[in-house]
């Protein structure tokens, strides 16, 4: 019986907000993967805005702002919301802690395919830390960040189902105020391709927020 465990090549730009993060998790699967005229109308009244989402208030530091790009290593500090369609928001510190290349035999262990077996893997770790004055759950986080090439292409995350050492992590279900804690993605380059920077890119009500980390 093979123990071959599975690699699934996830989007890139398209379903940004709903994100395509590293999905390191569960036991390694057995095999690859087994959608009268009318009169006129009185004038309306305009609808009233709907409320923005509440700062959490409480927390360290200023809000880094759209468009800022900053070096691997440094934090910028985000709004984001408390849980899923939350009102509610805090503000989170969201640190590109490093991106290293690996090798494409670091994967020897997962089912891939035969683009990605030319391809070059590179290891995106982040870590987020809630600075803001109420606990959240950071769940699909990741998934708004994104890795570029050198040309601002992005590169495509690799989902991998199940255990892979050399790029680890996942999300707690609560964030309590003043926790952290740090994730992993493989991304896939073409052969000769670099990974210039990283983007996180993220709506909270109308206001976007794009951060970008530069690679060196």
């Amino acid at each position: 019986m093979s123990h071959r465990k599975i690699a699934i090549v996830a989007c890139a730009a398209a379903l940004a907000l709903a994100g395509c993060g590293n999905s390191v998790q569960g036991e390694p699967a057995d095999a690859a993967a087994n959608t009268k005229a009318a009169e006129p109308a009185a004038e309306s009244t305009p609808a009233a805005p709907a409320p923005k989402p509440k700062s959490g208030g409480g927390g360290d530091g200023k809000l880094t702002p759209t468009g800022t790009t900053l070096q691997v290593g440094q934090a910028a500090t985000v709004e984001y919301e408390t849980k899923s369609l939350s009102k509610t928001t805090t503000k989170l510190s969201i640190t590109t802690k490093s991106v290293k290349k690996g090798a494409i035999s670091d994967l020897s262990g997962f089912n891939l395919d035969a683009q990605t077996k030319v391809s070059d893997p590179y290891y995106v770790t982040v870590s987020f830390k809630n600075v803001g004055g109420k606990p959240m759950e950071p769940g699909g986080i990741f998934g708004l960040i994104n890795a570029h090439n050198l040309n601002g292409d992005e590169l495509n995350r690799l989902s991998l189902l199940g255990e892979f050492k050399p790029c680890e992590g996942t999300p707690p279900k609560t964030l309590a105020v003043g926790a952290s804690y740090t994730e992993c993605d493989v991304y896939i380059a073409p052969a000769g391709q670099h990974v210039g920077k990283v983007v996180f890119s993220h709506f909270v009500d109308l206001d976007e927020t794009e951060i970008t980390w530069t690679v060196k």
